[in-house]
This record gives structure tokens, C-alpha cells and sequence, in this order.
């Protein structure tokens, strides 16, 4: 026996070298196919679940997955969909196949002619599937258990068939026609028989199409011709449609079908246009904008018209001449219109009237003649560049206004000196909380942070009432309205306001723990954790501290608790509240609340009970060394489902039978599609920081087949602190800007992305503080090979690559995106895609300088790489995008242009009109590709591409990609002319 079990375990250990064997590295190729699960949900009474498996480029598929017996229904091609309310249906989108529209595309084939989306409605009792083909759109009431609406596209014009005359069928009329021929000198061109002419529907006159509302219990069907635009109550119990006029028999309107009647009510006709039709959650009462000027007119006033159960048909609420409306000023028909929960009170915008300007329409002005100036102001709140950004917003800007339903009165809540009231529709308060930070906002150049001023505005009256003065902070009101509660960033402590009364509470102030970011390392004013919420009847307001949730008396009147025990500190759990119920508007403290843990040392992660009402010890329901997230229940079940991830594991899919958790059942297996690739491991490593001696964490990704007596080549990514992410699963795909982690694994490198904080004022020597000490923690293990290390980051990133390199030649090979080279011009810099000024990054946040240039000069040379060029030895890989809206271009123009007038090893990739991270997937092959190959070069002695000995002339763009290899091959097949010939950089310790 024993002889045969030593040839079992040596020809297991074989069949385990070969399967090893097989396996292959990942390649750029295995993007697009390479799978993912969207879109998790359980219906309502917990006995089915969904997902979306869909690849990168391509199809995506529906599964629904029986939980009572694992029966599955597919679906292929589905791009959303819903569970009914009471489960027994699911209705969802599907998309035309991938590869038929791209052929379609090839062929430049006209958009009327490319395929249309479908509807499908699966039966969960049977699995019968209906499908309905050319819909345009469809809408499942949230709280309906029968009904489902869609519209359908145009129909396709019908081809009419021109009959052709009959050839002779007889001898004598056929030669009477060849004499006839003959006869003639020459014979005119037959004409080709016509193509069938198109005929017209009658209904193609309708702008609108095909409504139809189907039962899905009863299969009953109607049919609405000519419909623009429709909409579904909550409940399902009413339709409502605009209709375009097709003849004189059916005019255009608005008009309201009742699912439970089956009666129509003409809401309206005789306006030129109808929009956005807002219907209370019971069905029964609905308001929208109308208008009846004429469809050419440039500037169009509107009214709000509004209908409740039993009127014969919907009359004007609110127009301009509505008292309550600011003199001058209208119905703002860019704004929406919302009922609150009651159904007393209705929700608007009102727009000053546009403003006629004299030079604006004076006609005897040419346009060249105009000039095209914008004018920069020291005093205005925000700079040109915002301004533009906003333009479009501001024109479009309405203030809110509240109609009382009851006794038609209207309140004007904001104005143009009070912009932000807070409208809470599921409260009929007696105010509204307003705020306002206008007077401050020319600050907002060099500081985020900006103080606010808060009041309180009679829901009654409009009249105004300032509540708190210049905070530094988001302030809140309670549910039941009784306080306002906020987090003072100037002191770090949270505080309330007794509304009636007018009472603030320090409910933190001498505290033995921070409620205050502990891990805060910039200029700028730390955030708190934040908070869980309020008990019912605002009895109680519960905390975060880093760890542990704590519960506070409004007006301190009793001793705050922490209802965790400080197990969370004590133990380095992160222990945060968990709403399971959608609907939830308080903290649940009748019974076992779900509370997710993080372990913030070992990564571990996972649920458990805690009481709101009482401090304890949470009880544990399950904690793995894993990434355990996405809790989700069944509404009306004890069913859940639950997400559960590593490096090495995909995030699948698990379901238990009650939120204990018990018995976890796996759903999915998307694990498989990485069977035939090397895949690799995730590990913690502790580091001494170099600024203060802390001991720090990084993360080291290895390959899966990895040998310790091997050297392996590494790379080094880092941003800020990523350690909490050791249990994430990165899939393969195409870089945006940064390492793609399982690419480089699967190919036999090692990974290293170190956590780093950050010293005041010198933040690129913070870096090297961190990524060189982690560096040589992992040298320090014996398999890196120390002659092939190279680093990589992406903007902030980028910025800190481009410093270190700078400052020692240990790494062979660098990636810099979209870096800032040069603090001193990128100080006076614009965020170009926010129209932001850049002082505040330098001033505050990111940067952390901590001060002014004129200030801190000294530190803002000391940190810019620019001025360190001439030290730099290592070869340079850059991308920076001429649409960068974060980080101007000019500063990676600046930092190339330098390596390249002192002659450096560097190459910046640029992608014409794209972002700071790049967006299309055409560029984010292309870089990963680049990416690739640059590294393999000096860290692995792979042949330089084309692109990188001779470069990409203007000439060859989008003509070639170069992608090939240099060797003697390729070389004589390059274009004549000069070459450069490029050493590689050598690494040095």
C-alpha cells in the first residue's frame, strides 16, 4: 500500500507540473473577452437572484438563478433589467449582437437601417420569455406587480412592388414588335424597371410611436399610437402619455389612462408642447409643464398645469402671474417638479425672465465686428475658466420654489442670494434649511474649504432666519427636524443645534478620541468619519470614530456610549452600520443591527450584530481573509446575498439563508476563465518609514509559480496608501494610465504598491521615504533582482516617479503620467476640466506644500523634478494627454523638453484629445502595449520596438504602430534616415 501511494503522490506531483506547465502568461490579447459579474440583485421574496456576465467588448448575458432549486434561466445580449415587485416576473433590454452592429458599421450603414434594441419579460413561474423587438424604450413601475410599458422605434418604411407588364404571349404580337425594332435607326436605352417605392404610413407623419402597455399576469395588451413621451405612477395604476397629432380626429395632448378602469382623461390639449410629467406616488394626483407659445419662438413661457382623481381634465396651477413669483421672473421649465410624500405640497423652479441686451441685438453690427474678449476680475467669485465651465448651468440655473396644494399658495424658497435649500419631499416641515456660501467664494481659488452660512426658511412665509455663521462644514438636519447637526473642521468636533430653541451643543469636546481623520496628513482641514444617522424621533445620534460607532445624547443631557465597547480600537476593527432595508430612515435600534468590520491590520473583512441600544461586544457572523462586501437582502425574506473576494479569487457571487449566514452557498464560478493563466499572489509586507521610523505596509503581488531562489524583475506602483486593498481582484484589462497589476504577475514580475504618508511641505522626499524603504525590504528577501527595478504612477503618482529618479539611480526604468514637473508654474496652473485655479492643491490638499510660492518659495524648487533633470539617469517613460483637464500638458511638455536638451532616455506618449486618464479603449491598448514593451526592454533585455530605436514620425501616424521588435529582421525593413541609438539605463543600488 504504501509503494502505491508514494507512485500516487509522484504522478500527482507530475500531473501538477504539467497543468503548471500549460499554463500560459496573459497577453493583450485576453482583454476583451475577459468576463466580469454586473449588476447583482435578489427579487423580493428571495427565491431568485441575477446577474450580468458581460466581457469587456461584446455580449453580455443574463443569468437568473433559481435559489431553491439552482435552476437557471439565460438570457443572452442584456444590457439592464428589473425584478417585478412581487417577483414573479423579470423584464429587462436587449442589445443588438456586438459583431452584427460592428459589421454593420464597416459597411458605413445608415443609423435608421442599424438594428434596435429589444424588449424581453421572462416568467419566473414557468420561464416562458416573450421577446418584442424595435423598442425604444420601457418603464416597470418600482411598486407594480402586473404592469410594463415600451415604446417602440419607427416602423421601417414598407416597400410598395411595382408590377411589370406582361412579356407577349403569342408569335404573330412578338414579330409584329422584332419588325418594329428593326425598322428603327436606333432604339432608345430601355429603362431599368424602378425600385419599389417607399410607402409612407400614415403614422410617420407622428413625431411620436407605438405605446403599448402589457399585463404580465393577465397577457392583456394596448395599444397607443402616435406617443412622444409617457410615464408610469409608483403603483403602476396610471399611464400617462403625451400624444402627437396624426388627423383631426385625435389631437395633440396629454392624456391619462387608469390601468384599474380602463378609462382615458384628456389632461390636455391645445398647447404646442408638454413636458416632464411628475406623478405623485399613489397615482392619483400629477402636475407637468405646458406651454403655448409657438414652437419657433426662441424663448418660450411655460405654466404648470396639474390634475388630481375626479377632475374632468387638468387645469393651470402656476404661471407667471402667480402671486408669490418675483416680479419679473417665470415658471423655470428647466427645472423638475416633485410632490412631497403627503401630497400637500408641490416642488418647482422659477428663472428670471431673460434679459434683452441692446448691443447684443443690435443688426447693424457685423459679426467679425464683435469682439471676442473675456474679461478676468480680482473680485469675481469664480475665475473665467469655471465661469465658462458653468456658463451653460447658470443660463439654465431655476431657484426653488414650493406650491402648497391645499390653499394654492406659493413660497419662493431661493433667490439669487440664496441658492441651496435642502428639500426633504418625504417631510412637511415647518422650514426648509437653506445654505449659502456666495460671500466667500473668491477664496474658492486657494481653498476648497470654504465656511458656509446656514438658515432656516418658513415654508409658510419664504421669510429667512440665519441659523449658523461662517462654519467650516456640511451641516444636516435630523429627521424629525429638531436639530441641526454638523462637523466643525476648524476644531475637529461634532455639534448640534436645538432648531426650537437655538441651543448648541459640543457633543465631542473633550473626548479621548478623535472623531477627526486620525490619518490626515495635508494642509487642509480633516474630515470626520461620519455617521450612521439618527434614532427614530431624533433620540439619539450615533458616530464614527476610526474604529468604533458611538452614540450621543442630542444635547448631551446623558453620557455618550460606545455601543461597540471600543472592541474596534482595541482590536483594529473598523465597525460601520449597515442599512438593509432601502427604506430605512432611522438607525434600527429595535433589536440586531448588521454592522460591516475591517480589520485594518491583516485586510480580514466580514459582518456582525451589533446593538443600537445597548453597548456590547458585536457578534461575529462571518470574517474571512478576504474582501467580503455587497450585502444584500431579500425585502420580504430572510435570503441574502453577499460578495466575497482575494487577488487570487474573483469576487463571486454567494447566497445564505438568512443574514447569520450559515452554510454560504457559491453562485458563480467566474474563477474558471483564469484556469489556463499563470495568475499569482498577494501578500502584506511591513517596511520602516524613513521619515519617522513607523512601521508601514505595502502590498507584494508575486507570480503564481513563484520560486524563492529565483531573481525576479520588479516594478513599483504607488499612489497614497493602498494596503486596504490587498483583497481586491483586479482584472486584466487596459491600462488607463497605470500598471495593470495582473499583467505584469502572469508575466513573471513582481508588484510592489507601498502605502506612504506625507510630511508638511516636503512631500516629494515623503515618497522616497516610503517606496525606497519598501524597495529594500523586499530586496532584502533575496529573489528581486536588483539591477531590474523600475517605478510607475499615474499623476500624483507621476509626480512622485518623476522626483525619485532625481534623487537615485536604483531603479533601470520609470513611468510617469501625466506628472508635475515644475511647482512653480504649475502653481498660477488651471484644472482645466473644473476651471479651477491650482493654488488650492499646493496651499491645502494633494501638493502639501502648505503655503503660498511668494511664502515657500525654497520648498516649491525643492519639490519640483524639473529642477533636478540633470541628475536623472534613468530611462523615462511619460504619457501626458492634450486634453489633460487635472494636470495642465504643459507639464509634461516642460519635463520631457528638459530630458530631451540634456539628451535622457525618455519617451512621452501623447493622446490627441484625451484625459487625464484615458478614455477610449483604442488609446488604452495602445499604452498597455507601450507600457509592456518599455519595460520588458530594461527590466527583462527584450529587443526595443520600433517605436521606442526610431521613433513615430508624423508622417507614419495612423499609418503604423511600430509595435514591432527591432532586430535584424525589422531593421531593413525601416524607413532610410538617422536613428537614435540608445543605451540601455543601467540600474545601480
Amino acid at each position: 500500500m504504501s509503494t502505491i501511494r508514494i507512485r500516487l503522490t509522484v504522478l500527482f506531483s507530475v500531473l501538477v507540473s504539467i497543468a503548471w506547465a500549460q499554463k500560459k502568461p496573459l497577453t493583450h490579447d485576453v482583454y476583451d473577452d475577459w468576463k466580469g459579474i454586473q449588476s447583482v440583485s435578489i427579487s423580493n421574496d428571495g427565491n431568485w437572484a441575477g446577474w450580468r456576465i458581460a466581457p469587456q467588448v461584446g455580449d453580455a448575458q443574463l443569468e437568473l438563478r433559481n435559489l431553491n432549486n439552482s435552476n437557471s434561466i439565460v438570457i443572452d445580449r442584456v444590457s439592464r433589467y428589473a425584478f417585478s415587485n412581487n417577483s414573479q416576473f423579470v423584464v429587462g433590454e436587449i442589445k443588438p449582437a456586438y459583431e452584427e452592429e460592428r459589421t454593420l458599421k464597416l459597411k458605413k450603414t445608415p443609423s435608421s437601417k442599424m438594428p434596435k434594441d429589444s424588449l424581453f419579460i421572462v416568467s419566473l413561474s414557468n420561464g416562458e420569455i416573450k421577446k418584442f423587438a424595435r423598442v425604444k424604450n420601457y418603464q416597470l413601475p418600482r411598486e407594480s406587480s402586473e404592469w410594463v410599458a415600451w415604446q417602440y422605434e419607427k416602423p421601417l418604411p414598407e416597400k410598395k412592388k411595382v408590377e411589370k407588364k406582361e412579356e407577349p404571349n403569342n408569335e404573330e404580337e412578338g414579330a409584329k414588335n422584332k419588325r418594329k425594332k428593326k425598322n428603327k435607326k436606333k432604339q432608345p436605352e430601355p429603362k431599368e424597371t424602378p425600385e419599389p417605392e417607399e410607402v409612407e404610413d400614415p403614422r410617420a407623419k407622428s413625431k411620436g410611436t407605438e405605446l403599448v402597455l402589457f399585463n404580465m399576469r393577465t397577457g392583456e395588451m394596448k395599444s397607443f399610437e402616435g406617443v412622444m413621451e409617457y410615464d408610469f405612477s409608483e403603483k403602476g395604476n396610471l399611464l400617462v402619455y403625451e400624444f402627437d397629432e396624426i388627423d383631426s380626429l385625435n389631437p395633440s395632448g396629454l392624456y391619462a389612462y387608469n390601468t384599474q378602469t380602463g378609462e382615458t382623461v384628456t389632461l390636455s390639449t391645445g398647447m404646442t408642447d408638454y413636458k416632464k410629467v411628475a406623478i405623485h406616488e399613489d397615482g392619483n394626483m400629477l402636475a407637468f409643464f405646458a406651454t403655448a407659445s409657438d414652437k419657433k419662438d426662441e424663448e418660450k413661457f411655460w405654466s404648470i398645469m396639474g390634475w388630481k382623481a375626479g377632475d374632468s381634465q387638468a387645469q393651470i396651477w402656476i404661471d407667471s402671474t402667480n402671486r408669490g413669483i418675483p416680479e419679473g421672473w417665470m415658471v423655470g421649465d428647466n427645472s423638475s417638479i416633485r410632490f412631497s410624500e403627503s401630497g400637500q405640497r408641490m416642488y418647482f423652479g422659477t428663472a428670471p425672465k431673460p434679459m434683452k441686451y441692446a448691443y447684443e441685438s443690435d443688426t447693424t453690427i457685423l459679426k467679425e465686428e464683435r469682439p471676442e474678449v473675456d474679461v478676468w476680475s480680482y473680485n469675481d467669485p469664480y475665475i473665467q475658466p469655471m465661469q465658462k465651465l458653468q456658463a451653460g448651468r447658470e443660463r439654465n440655473r431655476t431657484y426653488e420654489a414650493v406650491f402648497h396644494i391645499n390653499n394654492r399658495r406659493l413660497v419662493q424658497l431661493e433667490g439669487t442670494d440664496l441658492e441651496s435649500v435642502y428639500v426633504d419631499t418625504d417631510n412637511d416641515r415647518s422650514f426648509y434649511l437653506a445654505m449659502d456660501d456666495q460671500r466667500f467664494r473668491t477664496q474658492y481659488t486657494w481653498d476648497t474649504q470654504l465656511p458656509r452660512d446656514y438658515y432656516k426658511v418658513d415654508a409658510l412665509t419664504g421669510r429667512v432666519e440665519l441659523l449658523l455663521e461662517s462654519t467650516v462644514g456640511y451641516a444636516s438636519l435630523s429627521p424629525g427636524g429638531k436639530y441641526l447637526s454638523w462637523f466643525n473642521q476648524e476644531d475637529g468636533n461634532y455639534y448640534t443645534m436645538n432648531v426650537t430653541s437655538g441651543k448648541i451643543t459640543n457633543l465631542t469636546a473633550d473626548m479621548e478620541v478623535s472623531f477627526a481623520d486620525e490619518l490626515h496628513d495635508s494642509p487642509s482641514l480633516a474630515s470626520s468619519y461620519g455617521s450612521p444617522g439618527w434614532s427614530e424621533g431624533d433620540e439619539a445620534f450615533y458616530l464614527y470614530d476610526r474604529y468604533d460607532i458611538w452614540k450621543f445624547d442630542p444635547e448631551n443631557r446623558s453620557a455618550a456610549q460606545n455601543m461597540t465597547q471600543g472592541h474596534g480600537r482595541a482590536n483594529q476593527l473598523v465597525y460601520r452600520y449597515q442599512r438593509m432595508d432601502r427604506e430605512e430612515e432611522y438607525v434600527n435600534t429595535s433589536g440586531k443591527a448588521v454592522v460591516s468590520v475591517f480589520n485594518e491590520w491583516t485586510k480580514a473583512s466580514g459582518y456582525a450584530y451589533a446593538s443600537m441600544a445597548s453597548a456590547g461586544v458585536p457578534e461575529v457572523i462571518v470574517m474571512k481573509d478576504m474582501s467580503v462586501f455587497g450585502l444584500e437582502k431579500a425585502e420580504d425574506a430572510e435570503r441574502v446575498l453577499v460578495r466575497m473576494s482575494t487577488y487570487e479569487e474573483y469576487p463571486e457571487v454567494y447566497m445564505a439563508n438568512s443574514l447569520q449566514m450559515d452554510g454560504l452557498t457559491k453562485l458563480t464560478d467566474m474563477d474558471a476563465q483564469e484556469d489556463p493563466y499563470k495568475w499569482g499572489t498577494a501578500e502584506l509586507v511591513e517596511f520602516e518609514s524613513g521619515f519617522d521610523g513607523e512601521v508601514m505596509q505595502a502590498i507584494l503581488y508575486k507570480p503564481e509559480n513563484f520560486d524563492p531562489n529565483k531573481k525576479y524583475p520588479m516594478i513599483v506602483y504607488f499612489y497614497e496608501r493602498r494596503s486596504n486593498s490587498l483583497h481586491s481582484h483586479p482584472s486584466p484589462a487596459p491600462s488607463a494610465s497605470t500598471v495593470n497589476i495582473p499583467y505584469f504577475v502572469s508575466n513573471d514580475y513582481l508588484v510592489l504598491v507601498p502605502d506612504i504618508k506625507y510630511e508638511i511641505g516636503h512631500p516629494g522626499k515623503s515618497a522616497m521615504d516610503h517606496v525606497v524603504p519598501a524597495t529594500k525590504a523586499v530586496m532584502a528577501k533575496g529573489f528581486v533582482d536588483e539591477k531590474r527595478m523600475a517605478i510607475q504612477g499615474q499623476s500624483w503618482g507621476g509626480y512622485q516617479v518623476a522626483y525619485i529618479v532625481t534623487k537615485t539611480d536604483m531603479y533601470a526604468a520609470a513611468g510617469a503620467g501625466a506628472p508635475v514637473s515644475n511647482m512653480t508654474s504649475a502653481y498660477g496652473g488651471v484644472r482645466w476640466g473644473s476651471g479651477m485655479s491650482r493654488m488650492f492643491q499646493y496651499e491645502k490638499t494633494q501638493s502639501r506644500i502648505g503655503g503660498t510660492l511668494w511664502d515657500k518659495f525654497d520648498l516649491y524648487v525643492e519639490n519640483s523634478p524639473l529642477f533636478g533633470v540633470p541628475n536623472i539617469n534613468t530611462p523615462l517613460f511619460i504619457m501626458h494627454n492634450d486634453a489633460d483637464g487635472a494636470v495642465p500638458w504643459y507639464q509634461g511638455i516642460e519635463f520631457y523638453m528638459a530630458l530631451r536638451r540634456l539628451q535622457k532616455p525618455s519617451w512621452m506618449v501623447v493622446y490627441n484629445d484625451e484625459a487625464h486618464n484615458l478614455r477610449e479603449r483604442k488609446n488604452r491598448k495602445d499604452l498597455s502595449v507601450r507600457m509592456g514593451q518599455f519595460f520588458d526592454h530594461y527590466l527583462k533585455d527584450a529587443p526595443m520596438p520600433e517605436w521606442m530605436a526610431y521613433g513615430l514620425p508624423a508622417t507614419l501616424k495612423g499609418r503604423t504602430l511600430r509595435y514591432e521588435l527591432v532586430d535584424e529582421q525589422t531593421e531593413e525593413k525601416i524607413n532610410e534616415g538617422a536613428s537614435l541609438k540608445l543605451e540601455k539605463g543601467k540600474g545601480q543600488n
